[in-house]
């Protein structure tokens, strides 16, 4: 099987696809310094753990032009890098991840489809796995996978996944699965079974026996016992611990509500504005949680790679309280005999949703 880099270098580019477009000298410098900085960080190995792809270079011509691909290389500095390549939305948040990831290459083949785990990397709570599909067949846009993959041992998990297509016979894809019930971990041991695999464009399912199982050692990590807390409008939201990895860092908070929020809204949600001392802004994604109920909750969230100059984090909570309302939230039972059955919402009266923005909190970053 062709990998994601021979895939993209391979491809049969109409040049009549790509939109010229004038860039300015800065934007001329900011990728200079982006390919300089991948080169760079290709020979730092002092945090490095596992083997590292070989990096791919692309050279640009002293009259470089700006090209936009409609469907595949929306960067080409990091071409080579699936965690890269599948962040859509360029937060930086996996800018590290490819680096400190074990190469494992594992294949498993069924019923005409390959299907390839490209890197893993563990934070000591968080897998992030990068895959590769590969049919014989023509496919739909859209691909769904029927079995994620599972931490061994773990009583309750959390993840997302994303699945990106490349072409007609070629997808690509990133899991998070977070074991809610364990941090700092040194290893993990994986197992994930793909049953099926789903097109719902086509009502088309493709039965299959995909199955793997493999072990990762947890990337260093820091971690720091924490006793902030920021209250307001009824709502506290308390940071616990913060966790450092070569590539990303990781809050764990609590949230707790007054009797009055928890009379007057269905939920509350935090989501966490992080930057530092240096005005840098940190992206992140929330890792899941647990708790009693929708009040009263404990989660995580990782972001990406702390910049090493920083001296202290501003933690900013934000939260959302919510009515339930059929626009904004639905639920279901499943019946004894397996029948699913819509819980119908009904409309609330007043505002059904507010915001509220907590003071900051300060965490000192130490050595």
């Amino acid at each position: 099987m062709k990998d994601i880099y021979e895939l993209l270098n391979g491809m049969d580019f109409d040049e009549s696809e790509f939109e010229l477009m004038e860039i300015s000298e800065v934007e001329k410098e900011k990728v200079k310094r982006g390919l300089k900085k991948s080169i760079k960080q290709k020979n730092r190995s002092s945090w490095k753990k596992g083997a590292a792809a070989a990096a791919i270079f692309v050279c640009l011509s002293a009259g470089m032009v700006g090209m936009t691909f409609p469907a595949y290389a929306s960067s080409i500095p990091v071409i080579g890098d699936l965690f890269k390549f599948l962040d859509t939305g360029k937060t930086g948040m996996y800018d590290h991840y490819k680096e400190f990831s074990t190469e494992l290459n594992m294949r498993e083949e069924s019923n005409g489809i390959k299907v390839t785990i490209q890197d893993a990397v563990f934070d000591g709570k968080t897998v992030s796995m990068t895959y590769a599909i590969e049919s014989d067949k023509k496919l739909a846009e859209n691909l769904l996978i029927e079995g994620s993959p599972e931490i061994l041992g773990s009583p309750g998990m959390a993840g997302s996944s994303q699945v990106t297509r490349i072409d007609e016979n070629h997808y690509v894809g990133l899991f998070r699965s977070t074991n809610l019930n364990q941090e700092g971990a040194d290893h993990v041991n994986m197992v994930w079974k793909i049953n099926s695999l789903s097109l719902p464009n086509s009502h088309t399912e493709i039965k299959g026996d995909w199955n793997f199982a493999f072990s990762l050692k947890a990337a260093d990590q820091k971690e720091e016992v924490l006793n902030l807390s920021a209250k307001k409008d009824g709502v506290q939201v308390s940071i616990t611990k913060i966790s450092q990895t070569p590539m990303s860092f990781s809050l764990f908070y609590n949230q707790t509500a007054s009797r009055n929020v928890r009379n007057q809204w269905d939920d509350v949600f935090v989501e966490l504005d992080v930057k530092d001392n240096l005005g840098n802004s940190y992206s992140g994604e929330g890792n899941g949680g647990s708790g009693k109920d929708a009040y009263s909750m404990s989660w995580s969230s990782t972001f990406e790679k702390l910049d090493p100059n920083a001296t202290e984090l501003i933690v900013t909570p934000h939260v959302q309280v919510r009515k339930h309302t059929p626009e904004n939230h639905g639920e279901a039972v499943i019946t004894a005999d397996g029948e699913k059955r819509e819980v119908p919402i009904k409309q609330k009266p007043g505002k059904v949703k507010e915001d509220i923005v907590l003071d900051a909190m300060v965490i000192p970053l130490r050595d």
